[in-house]
């Protein structure tokens, strides 16, 4: 099968800068509320400590830091469609007072005694975080922490349940779908090719997987950075292509588990953004023509092509149904493409960037469908849910300016992913 390219190819956009600051709020913890009252777009966002956003019935919900840019800049779209939000990155800071009631007839969930503000339209899992609190006495931080921690899994875990709203994800179905091998399970059973993969921690299992394909690839589960302490150079754990003269200490790969692949001599690679119903895929390679080993090493690279491809009727279809079948409606998911045109799936992120996209290619409008679904709180949504709005009037907008500070002035990164 091969690809089929929707639109002439654009030259890449401004590069991103790399920030490596990870901002979490102290303190005051933050939680804003961007809709009609223009008065809180001019505040100090970072720095409320008094709660507004329930006082507005039925609000779009996102569990996130306030100033993580994809979030950040969904709720300025949210906020020119006259819809309210309200932002935070755990039950503690979102709801402040809230109650759950269960008994043998039915299940109920209100905040401060308001039931029917307390149900947002919509709800976007997006970058959720543990419970962190900051005003209580030191010796009570671990019982409390732990408490908050359990109260929010049984809040999330109830999802759509108890709230009776549109999730983006579904907690549940984004903590299973975190998994590898729960996405290559369901790929299987809808017969998406995808390339033989061993996890494991035992060398010999990775040797017979070289002797079988020549060329394999390892893949760590979550990215991993750290500094030399003798000579204060800087490293990291990326895609790594291994062969028969690749050395593979028993000792080092018993101590940590990987994921390794059979290698796929790729012509592209291809990103699919999957938001409700509709479908954004673009075809990644370099300027030369050349595929890229793994192309998140060089997203920011003025180097990297993209343009818009139609991926064709029945992987759509296949795609849309491995969504369904983990249970989510939103995702980013990569596929690469052989020399011989043979399409291969590789994974897929429940929570992944795909802003990038739209910065490179501002005919791809993809903050506008992610707030259009977030407003319909449905997977059919119209675009016209949304106004007309592009990425590229967030960049510009006064929103963007208070994010851009808190990462001491630097432009949040809207590619890596996590």
């Amino acid at each position: 099968m091969r690809l089929r390219k929707a639109a002439p190819c654009l030259k890449n956009g401004a590069a991103f800068f790399i920030s490596i600051l990870i901002l979490r709020i102290t303190e005051c913890s933050v939680l804003t509320v961007i809709g009609r009252d223009e008065r809180a777009r001019c505040r100090k966002i970072s720095f409320i400590d008094d709660f507004e956003g329930w006082h507005v019935k039925n609000p779009v919900m996102i569990f996130a830091e306030w100033n993580e840019p994809h979030a950040a800049a969904v709720r300025w779209a949210l906020a020119k469609c006259d819809v309210p939000s309200v932002i935070g990155p755990d039950v503690s800071v979102i709801t402040k007072r809230t109650s759950i009631k269960i008994d043998g007839h039915k299940l109920a969930w209100w905040h401060n005694g308001d039931a029917a503000a307390s149900k947002p339209r919509s709800v976007w899992f997006r970058r959720p975080l543990q419970p962190n609190l900051i005003k209580c006495q030191d010796s009570d931080k671990s019982f409390l922490d732990l408490q908050w921690k359990l109260f929010q899994k049984n809040f999330l875990y109830l999802g759509g349940e108890l709230t009776d709203s549109f999730w983006i994800n579904l907690p549940s179905a984004a903590v299973a779908a975190e998994s590898k091998l729960v996405q290559l399970r369901a790929a299987q059973k809808l017969s998406l090719q995808f390339p033989e993969t061993v996890i494991t921690n035992h060398s010999e299992d990775v040797a017979q997987l070289i002797r079988r394909w020549g060329r394999i690839v390892y893949k760590a589960f979550y990215p991993h950075s750290w500094k030399s302490a003798a000579q204060g150079t800087y490293h990291s754990v990326a895609v790594s292509v291994l062969d028969k003269y690749s050395d593979l200490p028993e000792e080092s790969i018993g101590l940590c588990p990987g994921i390794f692949q059979r290698y796929i001599e790729k012509s592209a690679d291809v990103r699919v953004t999957i938001i409700g119903s509709k479908i954004f895929a673009v075809r990644i390679v370099k300027y030369t023509g050349e595929a890229y080993l793994d192309w998140r090493q060089y997203a920011l690279s003025e180097n990297m092509m993209m343009e818009p491809v139609q991926l064709g009727a029945v992987w759509e279809r296949k795609l849309q149904k491995l969504m369904r079948s983990l249970g989510i409606v939103f995702g980013c998911i990569d596929l690469v493409v052989d020399r011989e045109g043979n399409i291969f799936f590789l994974e897929v992120n429940q929570a992944g960037q795909f802003l990038f996209i739209e910065e490179r290619l501002p005919e791809i409008h993809l903050l506008r469908a992610i707030t259009a679904m977030l407003i319909e709180g449905r997977c059919d949504y119209s675009l016209n849910a949304c106004r007309m709005l592009h990425f590229s009037d967030y960049e510009d907008s006064e929103e963007n300016l208070l994010v851009s500070k808190s990462y001491d002035g630097k432009k949040p990164l809207f590619a890596l992913e996590q």
